[in-house]
């Protein structure tokens, strides 16, 4: 059976405790090199004035080094300096399992309670702040710091989707690691990094797809149509607006795969709403023009003109014949 390595504080002098943590720290959770524990600093603070203690538990799943810290209220800090990774380097893939942490990185500050999943980017400083007791699972995922691995946010999603395939693959790993054999703890850690790497990858596809117009969908920009259709404000150059693009890159975007243009597509789209309302039995106590300007149309004689070109009857006619059918 395999069983994870433990230190603890308790067996530290109290004049020495934070510093041999410190040590702790970098040699047993950070597999720091001593060529990289030269340039950088770390600092453990207990806070409220009370003695700190702390228990690390470390293992590892094939080359991912796997841990579980147990702490009192405490802030960690680390600085790194700028030579010291030159290319690839690590990151924390860390999962709250019980306590508050306040994370700090690259100007992003965000709370993390018990069931949160964030990841630390180990080439970057960073300070985490545990106002109650803190435990945590800690997965040091070695040299896979490219930017195309590396979250943009600390915060993963781990609510639904991979996320949370890689949130029930940290705890498992932890709780049934009595069981593995060499094998399956070496798989099981390629898993897990291919999972994160999976996991980013598509956020940040999400993200670029947000904020780059020419990878819009046009499911996009027809949801957004459809949620707007009653507003006067609903143009193109509002749509261009909201996403941050100019108009003549969001038609670009639409026209991709659509036969007509998007203000012929909003235009349209008002003109079967209003075809419907103009059918619809509820809708007989009101006005045409009331009708008309529901779906954003504000000149009635346009909205009449418009109709009658899609419809090839007047919007009283086909309204007349609707309840003569």
């Amino acid at each position: 059976m395999r069983h994870f390595s433990s230190v603890s504080t308790e067996h530290f002098s109290h004049t020495k405790r934070l510093k041999e943590w410190q040590d702790v720290m970098s040699i047993h959770l950070g597999k720091t090199p001593e060529r990289i524990r030269r340039l950088e600093s770390t600092s453990v603070s207990p806070l409220y004035k009370e003695p700190f203690k702390g228990r690390l538990e470390y293992g590892a799943l094939g080359e991912l080094q796997f841990c579980r810290m147990v702490c009192s209220p405490h802030r960690f800090s680390r600085r790194i300096n700028k030579t010291a990774y030159r290319d690839a380097h690590p990151g924390l893939l860390v999962l709250q399992m019980g306590g508050v942490s306040q994370v700090e990185q690259s100007g992003k500050s965000s709370t993390f309670t018990p069931g949160d999943l964030l990841f630390l980017d180990c080439g970057r400083h960073f300070t985490v702040t545990s106002t109650k007791n803190c435990e945590y699972l800690i997965l040091l995922c070695g040299d896979h710091g490219t930017p195309a691995t590396i979250p943009k946010d600390l915060r993963i999603n781990n609510r639904n989707g991979l996320g949370r395939m890689l949130h029930n693959f940290i705890v498992d790993a932890y709780t049934q690691y009595p069981l593995l054999n060499d094998a399956t703890s070496c798989s099981l850690g390629k898993s897990i990094i291919s999972l994160l790497q999976n996991t980013v990858e598509n956020k940040n596809k999400e993200e670029e797809l947000e904020h780059n117009p020419r990878l819009f969908k046009k499911n996009w920009i027809k949801d957004f149509v459809d949620r707007n259709l009653s507003s006067h404000e609903l143009t193109v150059e509002r749509i261009a607006q909201i996403a941050q693009c100019s108009t003549r890159t969001l038609h670009r975007a639409f026209e991709d795969e659509s036969e007509c243009s998007l203000s012929e597509y909003i235009w349209q789209r008002r003109l079967t709403r209003c075809a419907e309302d103009l059918r619809d039995p509820n809708s007989i106590g009101r006005t045409i023009s009331d009708v008309a300007h529901k779906w954003g149309f504000t000149c009635s004689a346009h909205f009449s003109r418009s109709f009658k070109a899609s419809y090839g009857v007047s919007p009283r006619v086909f309204r007349d014949s609707t309840r003569a059918g």
